[in-house]
């Protein structure tokens, strides 16, 4: 209830009359200048994650984390798919080995620690990819592969006992490459590319009680030196789609399901690719379609492309990753952003990267570690820390590993902006909303300045939303924050949602007081007040002052003389913002006083 006259507000609590609150910082490092508004900019960032999601404030993901070997002498493996092969709780890895002509699987122990290597064949010239599917529906989990001297595609058959592989031949293939088994209409089909001659067959199967028969269509279309293949729903009429890398045309090619097995129509998405080596399908960009990851081994770069339409447009992940062979599309964060990551091997680079997705054209690169001559990669649950592993191999180096992405910096920092108040302010209260797992800490320091390009000194650290007046005794123009965060625990971090700063105006210095002839209202008492108020007034006549509550209640009212100076003790008022009330008349101003 305001009437004419002048309005004191007594704000009787801790927190200011006016905010500014931060709840995202997903612009990144703005200005270095003061500015008006925090709004989604900050000054600077160590070890923080800041730009995954809004009201995300968070640390950062490490790099160059410890390597887990599984083989450190593997023989040129080449392909590595994870899967569960025994039927148990954890997960393990199939992979086939070039120059030892080996097909094999290695068993975890469920904690990813140790493995057994499980030989499955040991005379396939030239093995170079296998997959696993139970092709004869008896629960045990088989194997389809492919040897390239050989010119072979098999499927080797398991029983009961996981030591025992039975070899079964599918089809001739002139320098088989990629597969890729599916389920199609219910029923196995095998989608294999020959090198050789360019050809592309989809191989389905039909599953008798005592043997499988195989069935071969050619699909229309020569498509020479494919280096890899992937298969889905790509423009969601309900059919399966394909996509081929093909390194000799340097070219990605779609092949639009009409009709299948019989009619594919070809779009070329891209024709000026040098040397794509793999090509993956997976919803980067969090909308309906699938989208395409594949890594180009000459310009050492990723790309993805997004579906928008008919048409695709082409976005860089990286260009500097040396002879990069491999790609997997995961979500490695699992931060349900919406945005899906990328990790990539480079063959000459020696190294494992991984992308996380911030904006369409923009990725945050983590190196996960070494893998000289690395040709594949996976990404599954090998361990029991949460969230995937990356799993690699290197056909030049020998050499089976993986890594846990999930692990995080140990301790982190974000700087806000310069905060421009205009004017002195007094800066009253700090406050936060976060979640800080055990073993981890989020604390928070402040300062105030007059001068923007001399801060000053940080305050000690805040554990918990506080009042500043005691911190910040003085009014001043700029204000500035500081997030420290740190964990004891590598798998977990503090997260910060949003920060509000609060002040008051009665610290603005003004020129004059608010006055009309011969009458005026000036407050006597330091702001903040301890227990009364003190104010001096001149008038032309005696007044008639009330206070009132939220409600417009009158809590007190009593009379002025013409002129003099008078207190009100506020002790035994309950914490609350109440108004003073006169009926002097034509003051256009008035002041807010603070109560502790």
């Amino acid at each position: 209830m305001v009437v004419g006259g002048f309005i004191l507000v007594l704000v009787l609590n801790l927190s200011g009359l006016f905010n500014e609150t931060q709840s995202t910082w997903q612009g990144g490092p703005g200005e270095e200048t003061p500015i008006l508004s925090w709004s989604d900019t900050f000054f600077s960032s160590e070890n923080i994650n800041w730009f995954s999601s809004e009201s995300i404030l968070k640390l950062n993901y490490a790099e160059n984390l410890p390597e887990h070997i599984i083989d450190a002498d593997a023989g040129a493996p080449y392909s590595a798919v994870a899967v569960n092969m025994d039927s148990d709780t954890d997960t393990d890895l199939l992979v086939t080995s070039w120059s030892d002509d080996l097909v094999a699987w290695y068993r975890n122990n469920g904690n990813g620690d140790s493995w057994t290597l499980v030989q499955i064949s040991a005379e396939f010239d030239g093995a170079n990819c296998a997959r696993p599917f139970d092709v004869n529906n008896d629960g045990f989990m088989d194997v389809i592969a492919t040897a390239f001297y050989d010119d072979s595609l098999f499927w080797f058959e398991s029983d009961s006992s996981e030591y025992l592989w039975i070899p079964h031949p599918i089809a001739e293939i002139n320098g088989p490459g990629e597969i890729i088994p599916m389920l199609n209409g219910g029923q196995l089909q095998v989608l294999v590319t020959e090198s050789d001659t360019g050809n592309l067959y989809i191989i389905k199967a039909s599953v008798q009680p005592d043997t499988v028969y195989w069935s071969s269509y050619q699909i229309a279309g020569n498509y020479p030196g494919v280096s890899s293949i992937d298969v889905s729903d790509v423009d969601l009429d309900g059919d399966l789609d394909i996509v081929l890398a093909e390194y000799n045309n340097s070219r990605i090619t779609y092949l639009e399901c009409i009709t299948w097995y019989t009619n594919f129509e070809t779009h070329v998405i891209d024709s000026d690719i040098p040397h794509p080596m793999c090509i993956r399908l997976g919803n980067i960009s969090g909308d309906e379609y699938p989208d395409i990851a594949v890594c180009s081994f000459d310009d050492n770069a990723v790309y993805w492309y997004q579906r928008e339409g008919s048409s695709w447009q082409k976005h860089t992940v990286t260009d500097s990753l040396w002879g990069v062979a491999g790609v997997v599309i995961c979500d490695i964060t699992q931060n349900e952003d919406g945005w899906l990551n990328i990790a990539a091997a480079g063959c000459y680079d020696g190294e494992v990267r991984w992308y996380e997705h911030k904006t369409e054209d923009e990725w945050i690169e983590y190196i996960m570690g070494e893998l000289p001559g690395a040709t594949a990669l996976c990404a599954t649950e090998l361990d029991t820390v949460p969230g995937l592993e990356i799993a690699g191999v290197a056909g030049v180096g020998d050499a089976v590993k993986f890594w846990s992405p999930g692990f995080r910096a140990d301790e982190g920092e974000l700087t806000s902006a310069i905060l421009d108040g205009q004017v002195g302010r007094l800066w009253t209260n700090i406050s936060w909303t976060a979640e800080i797992p055990a073993d981890s800490t989020l604390s928070i320091q402040v300062r105030g300045s007059e001068d923007w390009e001399n801060m000053g000194s940080w305050s000690e650290e805040l554990y918990e939303p506080t009042g500043l007046y005691e911190i910040l005794t003085d009014t001043t123009r700029y204000f500035q924050y500081r997030v420290l965060m740190s964990s004891a625990d590598s798998t977990e971090t503090p997260v910060l949602n949003e920060i509000t700063l609060s002040w008051d105006d009665v610290g603005i210095e003004e020129t004059s007081s608010a006055t009309v002839p011969e009458q005026s209202f000036q407050m006597i008492s330091p702001n903040p007040s301890q227990s009364s108020i003190e104010f001096s007034v001149t008038a032309l006549q005696s007044a008639s002052t009330r206070l009132l509550d939220l409600s417009g209640r009158v809590v007190e009212e009593f009379t002025t003389p013409y002129s003099g100076t008078f207190s009100f003790q506020t002790g035994e008022l309950a914490p609350g913002l109440y108004f003073l009330q006169t009926d002097l008349k034509d003051i256009p101003a008035y002041r807010i006083v603070i109560i502790n």
